[in-house]
């Protein structure tokens, strides 16, 4: 038998964490998140069609978002140096942006990506069932443009991946991924908290 090797190259990942104490951290979450929802009923558009995009967080004082940025510190500095490989200089890397998204039953979020950033984030403050998948689509865009036809998804064939989260999960994944939400078909809210992050040298 012929020997094989096959280098699979250039993997984009997604972590995928359970936070601790989630369910007290999303009860202060979405307190914080309606309050500013009062204040600002408007909010921002960006990639929702629909739904509600908060101005960014407060990350400076005291309060609901620090407290949830506590929580996921050493996730951050596990996947920059133990998985990246990146140097790990303490205080460099930095959270740029944090918000919410209040996605209401026929809100979604068109596909986009982060740019100007290194690693992008997801948390799900609340997530009920069929309120809306998160999908990632292949960066390598070129090999979208022609192939044959597929008659089942490899991990070299595969274009897109949707990934179903749970409340208190939080995934963290490369800038450059574009990815989008599908509509939320259910009554209730779908609260989602996004941050980006850089590192500054």
């Amino acid at each position: 038998m012929n020997e094989r090797k096959i280098y699979n190259l250039f993997p984009d990942p997604i972590f995928r964490y359970k936070v601790e104490n989630y369910k007290e951290i999303n009860k202060e979450l979405s307190n914080y998140i309606y309050n500013l929802q009062k204040k600002d009923p408007s909010g921002n558009s960006r990639s929702n069609r629909g739904g509600w995009h908060s101005p960014n967080f407060d990350i400076v004082n005291p309060g609901p978002p620090i407290n949830f940025i506590n929580n996921f510190k050493d996730f951050l500095k596990d996947i920059i140096v133990n998985e990246f490989g990146w140097e790990y200089i303490p205080n460099r890397q930095r959270i740029v942006a944090m918000w919410a998204i209040i996605n209401k039953k026929n809100s979604y979020n068109v596909k986009h990506n982060h740019q100007n950033c290194y690693l992008s984030s997801a948390y799900y403050v609340k997530k009920p069932k069929d309120s809306g998948e998160i999908t990632f689509f292949d960066p390598k865009e070129a090999k979208t443009y022609r192939f044959p036809e597929i008659e089942k998804n490899t991990d070299f064939s595969v274009e897109k991946i949707t990934i179903k989260p749970e409340e208190g999960e939080l995934l963290i994944f490369p800038s450059y991924l574009y990815h989008e939400v599908s509509e939320n078909l259910v009554n209730e809210d779908r609260i989602v908290v996004s941050f980006n992050v850089d590192i500054g040298y």
